[in-house]
């Protein structure tokens, strides 16, 4: 059943089905800067699924946003407490953040994903390797995930952040 303006409403889905569902992104990848910090130059996001984003992203129970201590002013670190972080060391950018959500006008999405999953975004146009995960200095799991252009890429985005959320928490059979 839909929710808000055509967003579905968030269920749980085994992690297989995510990875199997995941669709092509449409059109060619957008430009991004392929050093630090790692930004996408293009086909941002317009302002209203960003903020949209960060709200449905911060229903997450337990889930707070701070200043991330690795990610540019204005981003919106996403964390857990020590209680709810029980995942792998991989499952977290810095401390107990695992998703940083970039403010207008870019609105692209850091976070950390299983790595099948990540193989699955990557290999479909959704995301794309972090250059310090690459340079091993921080986890391969460490993903930039494109802004949502439109509501449908919303509905995407918003699953995988619900991934790299049950990632750290250590929750790994459904997302």
């Amino acid at each position: 059943m839909p929710g808000r303006e055509g967003i579905p409403r968030r269920k749980k889905i085994a992690l297989e089905e995510l990875i199997r569902s995941l669709p092509q992104r449409a059109g060619e990848r957008p430009r991004t800067e392929r050093c630090l910090p790692h930004r996408q130059l293009d086909q941002w996001a317009p302002s209203e699924l960003i903020e949209e984003l960060a709200e449905e992203s911060l229903k997450l129970a337990s889930v707070s946003q701070r200043q991330g201590r690795l990610a540019s002013p204005g981003t919106r670190a996403l964390h857990l407490p020590p209680s709810g972080a029980h995942g792998p060391v991989e499952a977290f950018i810095d401390d107990h953040e695992f998703c940083y959500l970039h403010p207008p006008p870019t609105g692209s999405i850091h976070l950390t994903l299983p790595r099948a999953i990540r193989a699955r975004a990557v290999l479909l146009g959704w995301a794309e390797s972090h250059p310090s995960a690459e340079a091993g200095f921080l986890p391969d799991t460490l993903v930039m995930v494109y802004a949502p252009r439109a509501r449908r890429e919303l509905a995407i985005i918003l699953q995988l952040v619900r991934a790299s959320y049950d990632f750290a928490r250590g929750m790994r059979r459904t997302i």
